[in-house]
């Protein structure tokens, strides 16, 4: 059903070309930055999810991309054989895999995060400190509502 609030219209449409800029493989680039070069969206998504919330179940991170467990075991090996992640047994349940950052992994981590945040530090440079400070709050907060992480169950 199409809304007719049109405040949730703009939303949608500011949403759809933030995602076609983001996609761009010129921009994707730019935010992950040069030493991201051979990952690709997916895989740092999954890198920054295991370190914001590590250790944690393989199968919460099956559940928080929403695809089947041995579709996230075979993106996760991919970290795995870059020294990104690794795997261990819970050591409470060692039925339960628990995946967690190595260094290296962490430090990719934040240098991509470092490349994201001067990319859109240029693009905000112009607006106020308030107007950025405001947008950062009302952002994250829509941001919430999007998805649990993979730690909340």
């Amino acid at each position: 059903m199409f809304s007719n609030n049109p405040d949730v219209v703009t939303l949608q449409a500011a949403i759809t070309r933030l995602l076609r800029w983001a996609s761009r493989p010129s921009v994707a680039g730019e935010l992950a930055g040069p030493e991201a070069a051979d990952l690709s969206p997916t895989d740092l998504w999954l890198l920054d999810g295991v370190v914001r919330h590590g250790p944690v179940r393989m199968g919460d991170l099956a559940s928080w991309q929403g695809v089947d467990k041995s579709t996230v075991t075979s993106q996760l090996r991919r970290l795995v054989d870059k020294g990104l992640v690794a795997r261990a047994p819970s050591p409470s349940d060692g039925r339960v895999v628990l995946v967690s950052a190595t260094g290296e992994g962490r430090r990719l981590q934040e240098s991509v995060s470092r490349a994201g945040a001067q990319v859109l530090e240029e693009v905000v440079a112009d607006w106020t400190p308030d107007d950025r400070r405001a947008f950062a709050t009302l952002f994250t907060r829509f941001a919430g509502r999007l998805g649990e992480d993979p730690t909340s169950r």
